[in-house]
């Protein structure tokens, strides 16, 4: 599934110029000033910051507050510079967890638990991303619908948006899979289905879900419940609720396991901190206006994450 890791005999001076070119108003010889710097510093001395995306300088304008934050107060640990690194995709993401170019690295469970578990990465916290703490998963369907209960959705076809969804996947699969139900992945809508089996197709995207259900060309779809409520009055009035997944932590905070544990527990103990200071609180509302850090409450232990990822697997 994911490619092989490959390592990039110079991606530390790749990276620092990726972040000086991102800060803008320096001149050219700072610029070169820093990318020799930067190219002086061991892996180690360096924290890496990466998420995926096709715009890498939007994300590295947003993610670089918080690089500068963290590489101010890591010294004691060794770290001399913080950066940011983009992926196009999940599986170069992967890649670069695996062999240590991502030291730290952000997004929901289901995806944050497949990177875990292929690269020995580790959940360090919760992240309350815009403010939100955790989430879950719902399944609706038109209100004309004779779709009442999870029973009800036997031989019938729901959209799911991909298959690396927290709350368009895993949540609503393995609440279904729980139930007794079947999910069978179909191309089409014609594919025929056998007793208590679901089918899904992935929507790709959670404006077409709503779609495929509003138009009738799926019988219900998956959201998260934060999507659903922004829905516009006339789409939330056409439709009907049809159950309710159990919640889960809003996004998470990854450390690579070539992290060290000194290393580690020192940003732990950091971004847990930021929202106690005016300097930490302003950089975590420039990150997606993140809320704060916190530790994981009891029902949405790693362990419970674990148990719904291997549940996919089935």
């Amino acid at each position: 599934m994911f490619s092989k890791p490959i390592k990039c005999f110079l991606c530390f001076g790749l990276l620092a110029l990726a972040v000086s070119c991102s800060r803008g108003n320096r001149t050219a010889d700072t610029d070169l000033e820093t990318v020799a710097s930067a190219a002086e510093l061991t892996a180690d001395q360096v924290l890496v910051i990466g998420d995926i995306s096709s715009d890498p300088a939007e994300k590295i304008a947003l993610y670089q507050p918080l690089a500068d934050y963290l590489e101010s107060r890591l010294t004691d640990v060794g770290i001399e510079r913080a950066t940011v690194k983009i992926a196009p995709d999940l599986d170069t993401m992967q890649t670069w967890l695996s062999n240590g170019e991502v030291d730290l690295y952000f997004d929901s469970p289901y995806p944050v638990m497949v990177m875990s578990t292929s690269t020995g990465a580790k959940p360090l916290l919760r992240r309350w991303k815009k403010g939100i703490a955790e989430y879950h998963s719902l399944i609706f369907t038109l209100n004309e619908s004779d779709i009442q209960t999870t029973a009800d959705l036997v031989g019938k076809q729901i959209a799911l948006e991909s298959n690396f969804s927290t709350s368009g996947y895993m949540l609503p699969l393995t609440y279904l899979q729980t139930a007794g139900l079947s999910l069978v992945n179909q191309s089409t809508a014609s594919n025929t289905l056998q007793a208590n089996e679901v089918g899904f197709i992935f929507s790709a995207d959670e404006d077409n879900t709503v779609e495929l259900v509003l138009s009738g060309e799926v019988d219900a779809g998956a959201l998260d419940n934060g999507t659903f409520a922004e829905l516009p009055d006339e789409v939330r009035s056409a439709v009907k609720i049809v159950l309710e997944t159990e919640s889960v932590a809003r996004h998470i905070a990854l450390v690579g396991a070539q992290t060290s544990t000194e290393q580690s527990d020192a940003i732990k103990d950091l971004l847990l901190a930021m929202d106690a200071s005016s300097e930490g609180q302003a950089v975590l509302e420039s990150f997606e206006s993140t809320a704060k850090f916190d530790e994981f409450p009891v029902e949405q232990s790693i362990d419970r994450l674990e148990e719904l990822y291997k549940q996919t697997l089935e």
